[in-house]
């Protein structure tokens, strides 16, 4: 598992330099745009659905426990993060922009994070995101030397950066 786990952690971020960003495909059920594949925080401006307008609206109102940001800052230096979402899913509006925001302020080095865009089936063309596992989104995955640390899968058991916390001062 260690050696999967490596091996997909290197070749994530490969693949997304070789990969165009921010793709975009149609929702079947809705008939909207969704970004599908690698992405970046840049491409939720991009499509034609609700989900910049959710970000934009949910990023500026979160806001962190002062008393667990402290304890946390520093505590990211080694840490990469895969995050599978869908610009479709009602719990991505929720909790990425959340995730965005903790990690600015935190000044997370966002190219330890890899972004990938999933379709209702979780699957995302161009990516092996199938290896990851994923059966909900969002899904924030932490590693550190390689090493899975821990996930937080659709919705945290307290809050998002409490639980980035637990998994990160493992």
């Amino acid at each position: 598992m260690k050696k999967l786990a490596f091996f997909l952690l290197i070749l994530f971020p490969a693949m997304a330099f070789t990969q165009k960003l921010n793709q975009k495909t149609t929702d079947p059920k809705k008939n909207n745009e969704m970004l599908i594949g690698y992405c970046n925080r840049d491409g939720f401006a991009t499509i034609n659905s609700n989900f910049d307008s959710a970000y934009k609206a949910e990023y500026p109102i979160s806001r962190a426990d002062a008393e667990t940001m402290k304890l946390l800052s520093g505590k990211l230096n080694g840490i990469k993060v895969t995050l599978v979402m869908g610009t479709w899913c009602g719990d991505s509006k929720e909790w990425v922009p959340r995730f965005y925001k903790i990690m600015d302020e935190l000044n997370f080095d966002y190219k330890n994070l890899t972004l990938i865009c999933v379709d209702r089936s979780k699957k995302a063309p161009g990516t092996n995101v199938d290896a990851l596992k994923i059966e909900l989104v969002p899904t924030f995955i932490f590693y550190r030397n390689a090493e899975e640390l821990g996930r937080i899968v659709e919705v945290p058991s307290d809050l998002l950066e409490k639980d980035i916390l637990k998994i990160v001062s493992k």
